[in-house]
């Protein structure tokens, strides 16, 4: 049995090289898009208020089909790289994929690897070895009749998997009494609004505390606009309130040392990081520092989920709980499977107050029940492409 075909499909609303990330696969994420996020252009004020002011190509949903010679078909949905990792795996992975055995997924995401050496493993080549790689698995799974959660040793977890959920601010209080372990919200202020901007962080916070009760986990998401000064002014002012972590208080990108000095100065919060990393040696280096609370890889984005498994070596030698960045099913198999994995996010959509899977490229998603996400038995990750949404890459 050989690798026969490689598709690739984009979303229908999709130019192929788009300049702007306004199409309606990112709208489709309603508040995370729409509403003001502290971000790494906010300190430019024609920028601030909003992600989609300022993203650009790569940043579109695509996905991938890879067949078998004898019919079998595994797939992936990314809900980053667009036309841009496409092109990559048209002209540049397909070659390692055609006439291979899909067992031998180890041996082909390492020639990807070592092939993209001489152009970079910055954001679109881990998100482009990430489908393919997403989509190998799938596709072993569905070969052995097996979810991929089993393939990776079986369920650690008895009765599903729990629950933070990533939402807005002002739909905090409809989760109060939910079976969510707590809530992560987007940071509205970041550096660029001085101390003003820290008093309303810890305006924010100290409402949030009141809202959600003593019982729930806050977490904060500073998307890298944060910096030292800023984060550990939050901090003074809101130590008393039990938030868990600041997340991506400080760009990504060589900074282990520098995240291993705020991670001590910050205590009782934690620092958690990773998801703006796209290469399992740069989590290596954050370990290694003592730089993380919490290592949170993106598995469409870091090279997949044989990626993900170093990492989550690399996380189990140091003790650092794992929990995966992402709001769909691929992550969650990983989860499952993974003692060191206590719990994962799920990301509400629309105003904030529904669940629903914001990721509509694939369909049979499940959604979680009072806080706990079930993986199904089915065969790979247990989804389909909604093909209703996507179109052919040219070939």
């Amino acid at each position: 049995m050989r690798i026969a075909d490689v598709r690739l499909l984009l979303p229908a609303d999709c130019s192929y090289f788009t300049d702007s990330a306004a199409s309606e696969d990112i709208a489709q994420r309603g508040w995370v898009t729409r509403l003001q996020v502290a971000n790494p252009m906010s300190t430019y004020p024609q920028y601030a208020m909003s992600r989609r002011s300022w993203m650009g190509p790569g940043q579109e949903h695509y996905a991938i089909e890879i067949e078998t010679d004898t019919g079998e078909v595994g797939v992936c949905a990314n809900y980053y790289g667009g036309a841009m990792a496409c092109e990559i795996i048209r002209a540049h992975f397909r070659r390692f994929l055609l006439g291979q055995d899909p067992f031998d997924s180890a041996k082909i995401w390492d020639q990807m690897y070592r092939a993209s050496l001489p152009y970079g493993h910055g954001g679109l080549i881990g998100m482009a070895i990430a489908g393919v790689d997403l989509a190998l698995w799938d596709l072993k799974g569905k070969l052995l009749g097996q979810p991929v959660y089993k393939l990776l040793g079986g369920a650690t977890k008895d009765d599903g998997i729990p629950c933070y959920l990533t939402t807005h601010s002002d739909a905090v209080g409809h989760w109060r009494d939910s079976g969510f372990l707590g809530v992560k919200i987007a940071a509205p202020f970041g550096a660029e609004s001085g101390r003003a901007g820290v008093l309303k962080m810890e305006k924010l916070i100290r409402e949030l505390r009141e809202t959600i009760g003593p019982d729930k986990e806050i977490m904060i998401d500073c998307y890298m606009s944060w910096g030292h000064e800023f984060a550990l002014a939050v901090a003074e002012r809101v130590k008393n309130c039990g938030v868990k972590w600041f997340e991506d208080p400080l760009p990504s990108g060589w900074a282990a040392d520098a995240n291993r000095d705020l991670r001590k100065a910050l205590v009782p919060i934690g620092l958690a990081n990773g998801n703006m990393e796209f290469d399992h040696h740069a989590f290596a280096g954050l370990l290694e520092a003592g730089a993380s609370s919490v290592i949170q890889p993106e598995i469409h984005w870091c090279g997949g989920l044989t990626a993900v498994l170093r990492i989550a070596a690399y996380a189990e030698h140091h003790h650092v709980p794992l929990v995966p960045h992402g709001p769909n099913i691929y992550p969650m198999h990983l989860v499952m499977a993974n003692a060191g994995s206590p719990y994962a996010e799920f990301v509400t959509g629309g105003d904030g107050t529904t669940l629903v899977n914001i990721f509509d490229l694939l369909l049979d998603q499940p959604l979680p029940v009072e806080g706990r996400y079930h993986l199904p038995d089915t065969p790979g990750f247990g989804v389909r492409l909604n093909h209703d949404r996507l179109r052919k890459y040219p070939s």
